[in-house]
């Protein structure tokens, strides 16, 4: 990946101030202080607690009932240790985060939240002097919300520093009713919107005086997938292969950045699943190494069920 990178949720560590909820353990603990102080009152000849392991105990439905509502006061702290960060804010609360950055960073007229958080991320570049690469990021996702990404690219001795923009379009998405993704976005951004782009750039506010911009649509390197899949014995075809589907489209929309590179690893591990004995990918043959102002675009996905192994070697496909 030869991009800028993004803010990432499965990346990050976890926050550790949320608190695990384990609605038994609260339980548990409620029950083993009500028994202790059943205990401290009760009178020499008083009566043993010992019903609790009833299921119409009263004492431990009030117990359960209290567990649920102190579930839903800590998950409520939870959430709200999540809203105060950029990382995990989303509608109002992330508008709040934003306008704490340069210039207050209000959200654009219909910007989503993955948008407008990574335009929030970048804000803080635009303050400097000169025409760092994170601004010419910031400036077009700014000039157009319906762009999935940018970058840029300066000639070595020269002023010239090319933008290449990337339109978003429709996210990939299986169509488990068919078994096959249906689902591929356009990139290529129109010739008003790669106008657009350059004309706000080119502001004598944003861009670097002495900096020659252009902005252009990326190159498409096109390919496809075509996978052979083998079972361990037991398993329901009919069953497995919607998953291997809906795994293979979260990859390609997750991959679908300006220079994010296909490689064959990470078709293997997306599809390694509960059921799947072997796969191998016929196509892309290789890896496909893409540059910054590149973007791989998946036209078509097969996934064809090859066979079963796990005892022995798999038989290949007729």
């Amino acid at each position: 990946m030869a991009r800028l990178g993004v803010i990432e949720l499965d990346q990050l560590p976890a926050m550790q101030v949320l608190e695990k909820l384990d609605s038994e353990s609260i339980l548990t603990a409620r029950m083993a202080q009500f028994v202790a102080l059943w205990k401290s009152y009760d009178p020499p000849a008083g009566a043993e607690y010992d019903v609790d392991g009833l299921e119409f105990d009263p004492i431990k439905i009030t117990q359960e009932a209290s567990t649920y509502f102190e579930l839903l006061l800590r998950d409520r702290v939870n959430q709200a240790a999540r809203a105060v960060t950029l990382a995990y804010a989303s509608g109002s609360d992330l508008d709040a985060i934003g306008s704490r950055y340069p210039g207050g960073m209000p959200r654009l007229s219909g910007e989503s939240d993955d948008h407008y958080r990574m335009r929030v991320w970048l804000s803080s570049n635009t303050l400097s002097p000169h025409g760092v690469y994170e601004s010419y990021v910031f400036w077009p996702l700014t000039a157009d919300k319906t762009l999935r990404d940018a970058t840029a690219v300066a000639q070595r001795g020269t002023p010239n520093v090319t933008i290449t923009i990337m339109a978003d379009g429709t996210p990939v998405a299986a169509n488990a009713a068919r078994n096959g993704i249906t689902t591929f976005p356009n990139t290529t951004p129109t010739i008003a919107q790669i106008d657009a782009v350059r004309r706000y750039v080119e502001s004598s506010s944003r861009k670097a005086l002495t900096d020659v911009v252009s902005v252009r649509a990326p190159k498409i390197v096109s390919t496809k997938y075509k996978i052979d899949v083998w079972f361990f014995p037991g398993w329901d075809v009919e069953l497995l292969m919607p998953e291997l589907y809906t795994a293979a489209a979260e990859l390609i929309e997750k991959q679908r950045w300006l220079g994010y590179s296909h490689t064959i690893d990470s078709i293997d591990a997306a599809l390694k699943r509960s059921g799947v004995y072997k796969i191998r990918v016929i196509e892309p043959a290789s890896d496909i190494e893409i540059d910054r102002h590149e973007v791989v675009q998946v036209e078509n996905v097969t996934i064809r069920y090859a066979g079963r192994g796990g005892f022995e070697e798999p038989t290949e496909p007729t």
